[in-house]
């Protein structure tokens, strides 16, 4: 488990640093005098918290060289091609009654909701359908003209997937978002829908009050919750 003195590295990306603190499932790192805030599961130890440096030629928990050298070793040459391997097959999607209609909603979970003026936020896409959706969520300032990319990829059936973590100084982001998708099913036959276009302004001032988190259709804990579609309706801002 991370906690705060830890040295740590990025699992995806160069660098990393020694963490400062933790807020739920966020740790702070500072990263050469820069507070970085990280999903834990995408950091990795190096030094736990009250070890020493290592002797030369000691070896760590995680040497990134190692690793990287690992993955280059282990990987097919020319003269010995990899054999192709066959992905095994996915279990069938259960569907659910209601779900041939798409049903989207874009949450924000806090990971301090006593303090919500220093709490970040994980955002969260509900696709509650039997549809798979590629798509693409977007934002911007609305003093600027131009979008920055948020997210891209895919979502199945049924699935909720963390999209990216915020705090009040990057909240200002997402105060104009476009969310944009296509939806199918890839194993059976499908009603087709028309591509989803979203696009509105969010009320930020709701970050800092305690009375609009709340459980909801698809969280036990309270979170802040703006619904994207509901049974193919798109849904006015709330």
């Amino acid at each position: 488990m991370i906690k705060p003195g830890d040295t740590v590295r990025y699992l995806n990306s160069v660098g990393g640093g020694v963490v400062t603190r933790v807020d739920g499932k966020i740790a702070y790192v500072d990263d050469d005098g820069f507070e970085t805030p990280c999903q834990v599961k995408e950091l990795v130890v190096v030094l736990p918290a009250g070890h020493s440096n290592p002797v030369a030629g000691a070896k760590l928990m995680f040497d990134q060289e190692a690793f990287d050298a690992g993955k280059s070793a282990s990987a097919p040459t020319a003269a010995q091609p990899a054999a192709p391997v066959s992905p095994a097959p996915l279990p069938p999607v259960e569907e659910t009654a209601h779900g041939n209609r798409l049903t989207l909603s874009l949450a924000f979970e806090p990971s301090n909701l006593k303090k919500l003026d220093d709490s970040t936020f994980n955002a969260v896409l509900v696709n509650d359908s039997n549809y798979t959706l590629q798509f693409f969520l977007a934002g911007r300032n609305p003093d600027g003209p131009e979008w920055t990319n948020i997210y891209q990829g895919d979502v199945g059936p049924n699935e909720l997937i963390d999209l990216a973590v915020f705090d009040h100084s990057t909240l200002g982001r997402i105060e104009r978002i476009v969310f944009q998708a296509i939806a199918f099913k890839s194993d059976r036959e499908f009603e087709v829908k028309d591509p989803i276009a979203v696009m509105r302004k969010l009320d930020l001032t709701k970050f800092h009050k305690l009375h609009c988190f709340r459980p909801g259709r698809f969280f036990d804990s309270p979170v802040l919750e703006f619904p994207l579609l509901d049974s193919d309706r798109f849904q006015k801002p709330v």
